[in-house]
């Protein structure tokens, strides 16, 4: 009776994390995305100067935003110049939304805390365009620049970073994607508005 016990608790399937349980996909684990991730609240190199949240490379989007990012690496790699992403932010849990509203409460760029932030949501993705050995293409400003430049209709760029901006666009927003006024960078899957705000700790997360 004891070994048939053994068994069937062997047999049993292991439980979904918190993250799972809310669709919640760790893009390095999809086979069809080819990307480099280097999340910057994780580290230092950020506008606050200081780590945000401690999740190694474990990058999450809902499954919405990961089949819209899949759409938008395949039409990446038909382009002239074939080129893929590095991710910047993913999932990003309600916790440390606060920790940046704290840092800069502008609304013009930081979702304040009561409205959420859609990166909460798993529906967001900051990214910049990059080669195969994951050097970042030519883009308007480095991430989180609160400036004019950093808009998407701001036109007073070389010619190679408007087209590599204009192209960036064109893609995410033919994968599924709308983007964001002040910030290049950032894109949000369509359907956000039906997900709920997490706050999910990330599971490396101190």
């Amino acid at each position: 009776m004891k070994h048939v016990f053994l068994l069937l608790l062997c047999a049993m399937p292991l439980a979904a994390s918190p993250l799972e349980d809310a669709n919640l996909v760790d893009v390095q684990t999809v086979e069809e995305l080819p990307v480099f991730v280097s999340l910057r609240y994780a580290t230092p190199n950020n506008f606050t100067g200081k780590p945000i949240y401690n999740t190694g490379t474990a990058c999450y989007l809902h499954k919405e935003a990961v089949e819209g990012l899949k759409k938008a690496v395949a039409l990446a790699a038909e382009q002239e110049e074939p080129f893929t992403f590095c991710l910047w932010d993913c999932y990003r849990p309600a916790s440390a939304q606060k920790k940046l509203w704290t840092a800069k409460p502008n609304p013009n760029y930081v979702a304040p805390p009561k409205k959420g932030s859609r990166h909460s949501r798993g529906m967001s993705v900051d990214l910049i365009p990059c080669d195969f050995n994951g050097t970042p293409l030519k883009m308007p400003t480095d991430f989180d620049n609160f400036t004019p430049r950093a808009h998407m209709d701001y036109q007073k760029l070389p010619k190679d970073v408007l087209k590599n901006r204009e192209t960036l666009k064109k893609i995410m927003t033919q994968a599924g994607f709308t983007y964001t006024r002040t910030e290049w960078w950032h894109f949000d899957k369509t359907g956000w508005k039906n997900k709920p705000l997490l706050d999910i700790p990330l599971e490396t997360e101190n």
